[in-house]
This record gives structure tokens, C-alpha cells and sequence, in this order.
């Protein structure tokens, strides 16, 4: 804890000595991440590999590319964003001039989930050293090749009094969220989160919550199924079902289930040469826990009546776990009333699209994101107005993410707060309201005591004509 606690101070003490970096000292930071990323890209590759059984071309893609972008997209807009806001002035307030300027916070805490550990750890960071902050980062403790490396890269890259790196378990977590931070963003299951946000109440410290939930994808008769299932297949796949956002179980409409559920096996032998735990594009369940897990939520769907439609195999000691589409699903089951975080897929069916947004209502919560594969209009606006989610995803799945105009986050248990882009940089910083005398006579005192005759006529014609 007193490690924790001289971090803590030494980073507080090099924000007050420069509590708004300049734009050329943060551009210089930008920069040399993406120097560092580039020189441990072979080990980061690597280290991806063993802990999540990813290959180069996915990891490349999901992790490395979005975060070289993301620090391209910064670096063109800084200064943008770093301008004061000037808004309008009211005729009541001639006189003035009102702008937003946007400060950095102070020192920042960004705690990272194992699932995406580079993408999701960098992310955060990249807007947090943007916006000006000092910020301590706690890397995910299940994905410990990548956190050390990721640890190597940001402690011979950045600067000390800028960003510390610390590696450790939950109890190094629960003691930095009890700390009197200036924001928080967290990264990880909805139960963690709750106390993330409880011992951030502790000190008023503000939250930024990216959680999960069940993501539900509709489909309807109008799409066709294999344009749905390549979407829908590459979603469920992807980082062996490993994602906040994936698909987390299927509401098609009844006259479609066969199609798709054809179409979407037909997608997974495409993909994985027909023999998926041999290919070495699909990846691995991170660790033994997470295995048992869904083993287990498998088995309780299995027990209680669920039919494997297709998939089903595993393996504990290599941790694989095919991709499985179950039917005959009922909501008591384990599989509906928990985030699945795996390549497990129900299919609920339904003949009134009316249905559709009471159903997801009953599974749990507020979803993360949702899906919706029809080329009916009338059905599409039906589902966007009946139901709420952080994200929406019109004839694709996942890919929401990658726009950096587009703010991401959850509703309620699936999240708190927006990044990406702009969003993330604004999530960081202080946005300060400043007025200022801009002439020698303003309006303003007309509202100052003592209110004679011609004082409070006026102010009754001020109240009720202006």
C-alpha cells in the first residue's frame, strides 16, 4: 500500500507543478507511444498469443490497428479540442463573454479488462494523456504475458511523472479505486464495477463504467441468412466470444431459425477450415476459471432441456471451447440470466415483432449493445423505440466501436459515461464555465440593489416582455 500510496503522491505533486501540460507536451507524449508500440509490436504479438491463444492477423486488427489510429485521430484533433468553447451571449447578460474551457482533471486511475488487454488498456490511456492528466494504469492480472509487456513498453517510453504502470492482483485494484482520484474508468464485469463505484464514492471521485451485459441480435425473415451470418458468425467468434459486445443471444423470427442456424455453421466451417479446434485462427477461453465457467453454464442449459443445435465440444487443458448454438432455450436458464463472455449462443425465436422488445426486456438489464438485421423499416424503428442500449449496430455486429465520432458506453449495469474520440478526452477533462467582462458597461448591474421607481419598472418589463 505505501508503493500505491508514493505513486500516488508523486503524480499529484507533478500535476500541481504543471497542472495544464501544453498541446506540444502532450503531442510529444502521443508520439512516443506509438514509437513504443511499434518497437515491442513482436513481443506484444507474442504475449497476446500465449494468453489468449490470438492470432497475428486478429490481434493485429483488433488491438494494434485501433490503437495506432486512435493516436493518429488525437494528435489531428487536439488543438481542436483544447480550443476555449465560446458560446452565446443572452441580451440579459450584454456586456460578457461566456466560454467552456476544458482542463485536465488531475491524476487518473484506468483499470483494463483481459479480454481485448492491449486495446482496451491503451485506449483509455491515450485520451486520459491527451486531455493533460497524470494517470496511473492497472493493467488485467489474467492476461499476464501482455501486462508485462505492455508495462515494458509504457515505463521506457513515457515519462515517470506521467504515467505508472502497476502490476498486481484485486487487491491491488480495490486498494487504488479507494484512493482520492480525479476520474476513474474502468473496464470489466458489471459486479466489479458496482465496487469500483462504491469505493469511488468514498471520495466523490467521478466514474467512467464500461461493463457488459446480454447483447441481443434480431433477425428477421426480410435479411438474407447468410449476409446475416457472416455478421452475426464473425462476432461470436471473434476472440473466442471474448467481447463486451458480441452477440450475446439470437431473437429471430420463427420462419427464419432454420435458414439461419444453417447458414451460420456453414460461416464457422469457412472460417476455420472446417475444423475449428485445429485452426489457429480461432482463439482460447483465458484461463481455467473462465473455462468452468461456461462449461458449466453449458451443462445447466443442457440439464434443464436446451437442445446443442450445433458445436458443443471443449477441451479443459487447452482451454478450447467450440463455437455452440443452442436451441429450445428458456429464460431460468444460466445461459439467459447471465453475460455469456463466450462462443455460447441461444436462439429464442418469435412471430410478432411486437414481441421482441418485451422479451428483451424480461433477460436482464439494459444491454450493452443490440443488433437488428431486417430491411423493414417500420420493424427497425419499432425495436430502436422499445427498448434502450448503449449502442446499436443496423445489419452488422461489433464494428460500432471503430468509429471515433461515434461515443461509446453502456445504460445503467452495462455502463456509465462515453468514450472514444472526443467523447474519452471530454470524459477526462474539467469543462470550466468562464465569463468575462468584455465591456466597460454591462447589464448586470441593473440587477443590483437598491431598486427605485425606475429600477423596478424596468425589471417588471424585463419579466415579462424579455
Amino acid at each position: 500500500m505505501s508503493d500505491l500510496n508514493q505513486i500516488y503522491g508523486a503524480l499529484r505533486d507533478a500535476h500541481r507543478s504543471d497542472p495544464v501540460p501544453s498541446r506540444k507536451d502532450r503531442q510529444e507524449i502521443l508520439t512516443a507511444m506509438l514509437a513504443g508500440l511499434r518497437h515491442h509490436e513482436s513481443a506484444l504479438l507474442e504475449a497476446l498469443h500465449k494468453d489468449l491463444g490470438k492470432s497475428e492477423p486478429e490481434a493485429r486488427l483488433t488491438e494494434f490497428f485501433p490503437i495506432r489510429k486512435e493516436i493518429q485521430y488525437v494528435r489531428k484533433h487536439l488543438s481542436d479540442w483544447m480550443r476555449p468553447d465560446r458560446r452565446a451571449t443572452p441580451v440579459q447578460l450584454l456586456g460578457t463573454r461566456s466560454e467552456i474551457v476544458l482542463q485536465p482533471k488531475g491524476v487518473v486511475l484506468v483499470i483494463a479488462p483481459w479480454n481485448f488487454p492491449l486495446l482496451l488498456t491503451i485506449k483509455p490511456v491515450i485520451a486520459a494523456l491527451a486531455a493533460g492528466n497524470r494517470v496511473v494504469v492497472k493493467p488485467p492480472e489474467h492476461t499476464p504475458e501482455t501486462s508485462k509487456v505492455m508495462a515494458e513498453w509504457l515505463r521506457s517510453t513515457l515519462p515517470e511523472d506521467w504515467v505508472q504502470v502497476v502490476l498486481g492482483g484485486p487487491a491491488d485494484a480495490a486498494a487504488l479505486t479507494g484512493m482520492p482520484f480525479d476520474h476513474i474508468f474502468f473496464t470489466g464485469g458489471t459486479d466489479t464495477g458496482r465496487k469500483v463505484m462504491r469505493a469511488a464514492a468514498e471520495h466523490l471521485t467521478p466514474l467512467t463504467l464500461e461493463m457488459g451485459g446480454k447483447s441481443p441480435a434480431i433477425v428477421d425473415c426480410s435479411v438474407s441468412p447468410t449476409q446475416a451470418a457472416k455478421r452475426l458468425a464473425w462476432g461470436k467468434a471473434l476472440n473466442a466470444g471474448q467481447v463486451c459486445i458480441a452477440p450475446d443471444y439470437l431473437l429471430v423470427e420463427e420462419e427464419a431459425m432454420d435458414g439461419l442456424v444453417s447458414a451460420l455453421v456453414q460461416r464457422w466451417e469457412q472460417c476455420f477450415t472446417g475444423n475449428v479446434a485445429s485452426s489457429k485462427e480461432y482463439g482460447r477461453i483465458v484461463n481455467a476459471a473462465q473455462f468452468e465457467r461456461l462449461k458449466d453454464t453449458l451443462d445447466d442449459a443442457v440439464s434443464k432441456g436446451a437442445k446443442v443445435l450445433h458445436g458443443g465440444k471443449y477441451d479443459a487443458d487447452s482451454r478450447f471451447m467450440e463455437p455452440t448454438i443452442l436451441g429450445d432455450v428458456t429464460m431460468d436458464m444460466r445461459v439467459m440470466q447471465e453475460e455469456i463472455f463466450g462462443p455460447l449462443l441461444p436462439v429464442l425465436t418469435w412471430t410478432d415483432p411486437a414481441t421482441v422488445p418485451q422479451t428483451i426486456a424480461k433477460v436482464k438489464d439494459q444491454p450493452l449493445s443490440m443488433y437488428i438485421f431486417s430491411r423493414d423499416r417500420h420493424r427497425r424503428n419499432l425495436w430502436l423505440d422499445g427498448t434502450r442500449s448503449g449502442t446499436v449496430g443496423i445489419g452488422e455486429t461489433v464494428v460500432q466501436i471503430a468509429n471515433p465520432e461515434l461515443p461509446f458506453g453502456g445504460v445503467q449495469a452495462s455502463g456509465m459515461g462515453r468514450s472514444n474520440g472526443k467523447a474519452a478526452f471530454e470524459a477526462f477533462s474539467n469543462r470550466r464555465s468562464v465569463m468575462r467582462k468584455s465591456l466597460p458597461l454591462t447589464a448586470v448591474p441593473l440587477s443590483y440593489p437598491p431598486f427605485g421607481p425606475a429600477k423596478s419598472a424596468l425589471a417588471q418589463w424585463i419579466s415579462r416582455y424579455l
